[in-house]
């Protein structure tokens, strides 16, 4: 087993695609979130893989939270942080260890999706100056100003610098990304790695529905969080706005074709957005039965 390298998943009602992702990491330690509070689900996991321990929490941390603990459980130099909806080869995680070692005070080092066209996983690479000598070159190392899942990082060097845990979903990557930077650690991406990227199937199918008034509420109440905890209120409140419009039209046409779902979506995006401007916590929290 690879002693250099924890990989950290959070998962919530992740059954259906754990073991796909597991059966590609049997060379690493692996910790487990497991937000769904699944005794069962535990057992199973460890009687199958001997490389895997599922941490159960009192409750559902969501995943700042859950982050923050795997980085402090595990006992390696070097921490995988993930959702559970990905595949990366055995050889592509030990070149990742491999630029690791190399790059001294790095903040984060990431892949990149395959899926690139679609999808990036990073932004913000036009802004820095890119390093020029030939290593970076060699293995198409990139700075960039943030990377929102899917990242190495090296716990000494984090462990004053974890994920603020009052977000409970959406933005808590792209504010640490942030912190780190103000700490002056350098982000990085690697276009010579490649991995998949499933897309929002981190939790099972059956809970669509619930998933999505989840990250309805949660994405504006963090958007807003954000941007006030980082820039100023007023700031916060021009970002947030398109957001707001966004919400009331989409109820305002899910009203006149009879969309129920589509009119609660709606109003749980409201309701997170004027829950943060009120400055309340993250408090939304709907329950899978």
């Amino acid at each position: 087993m690879n002693k250099k390298l924890t990989i950290v998943l959070v998962c919530y009602f992740s059954h259906g695609i754990i073991n796909k992702v597991l059966k590609t990491l049997k060379q690493y330690k692996v910790i487990i979130i497991e937000n769904s509070l699944d005794a069962r689900f535990k057992k199973d996991l460890e009687k199958k893989y001997n490389n895997v321990e599922v941490i159960i929490p009192n409750r559902n941390i969501g995943l700042a939270r859950g982050y923050n603990l795997g980085i402090k459980l595990a006992r390696t130099k070097y921490v995988f942080l993930n959702c559970p909806d990905f595949e990366i080869s055995h050889q592509d995680m030990n070149q990742l260890i491999l630029y690791a070692n190399t790059i001294k005070k790095f903040g984060i080092i990431s892949p990149i999706y395959a899926e690139e066209k679609n999808f990036r996983n990073y932004g913000g690479e036009k802004s820095i100056k890119q390093e020029s000598s030939s290593f970076y070159q060699k293995n198409k190392i990139l700075a960039v100003n943030w990377i929102d899942n899917s990242f190495v990082v090296n716990k000494k060097q984090i462990k004053n610098n974890l994920f603020d845990e009052n977000y409970f979903l959406w933005f808590e990557t792209i504010d640490f990304c942030l912190n780190l930077r103000r700490k002056n650690f350098k982000l990085f991406i690697t276009r010579k790695i490649k991995f998949k990227h499933y897309g929002s199937k981190s939790t099972d199918q059956k809970f669509d529905k619930i998933v999505s008034l989840t990250r309805a509420w949660h994405y504006n109440w963090s958007k807003f969080y954000y941007y006030r905890k980082n820039y100023d209120y007023i700031f916060a409140l021009t970002k947030i706005f398109p957001n707001f419009i966004k919400a009331l039209k989409k109820f305002t046409i899910s009203l006149f074709k009879f969309n129920k779902f589509g009119i609660y979506l709606a109003l749980i995006e409201l309701y997170g957005i004027v829950s943060s401007i009120l400055c309340l916590k993250s408090f939304y929290r709907p329950q899978i039965k």
